[in-house]
């Protein structure tokens, strides 16, 4: 999987005024991307351009705009997608519920 470079990004207030079509693109391409495991799990297989649209939105939401936070960022997140040969999942575990949250997270510190 190509890696999202550094030229793919733009500043935050850009993507911000202009963004809304990459995100409709974005949010279609995780939504074929997920598998529900049971419940509370979800498997998120990334590409480049779920990648991309995570950075973006990160360089957003944190206002980031230092060279060495973006690079940051990157690493990060093109980490995720692993190297040839390799497929890049997010796990996200989702607990709407925030008594529910507490108890699992109890139960799991308890398993420890």
């Amino acid at each position: 999987m190509k890696p999202v470079s550094r030229a793919d990004l733009v500043d935050y207030q850009t993507y911000e005024d202009s963004g809304e079509r990459f995100r409709g693109q974005a949010i279609a391409a995780k939504d074929a991307r997920r598998v529900h495991v049971g419940p509370h799990l979800t498997f998120l297989f990334e590409n480049t351009l779920t990648i991309r649209y995570q950075i973006q939105e990160m360089m957003r939401t944190e206002r980031i705009v230092r060279e060495r936070d973006i690079q940051h960022e990157l690493e990060t997140y093109n980490a995720v997608l692993g190297g040839p040969g390799e497929l890049g999942c997010t796990l996200l575990i989702e607990i709407d519920d925030p008594a529910e949250q507490r108890a699992a997270l109890a139960e799991d510190l308890a398993s420890d």
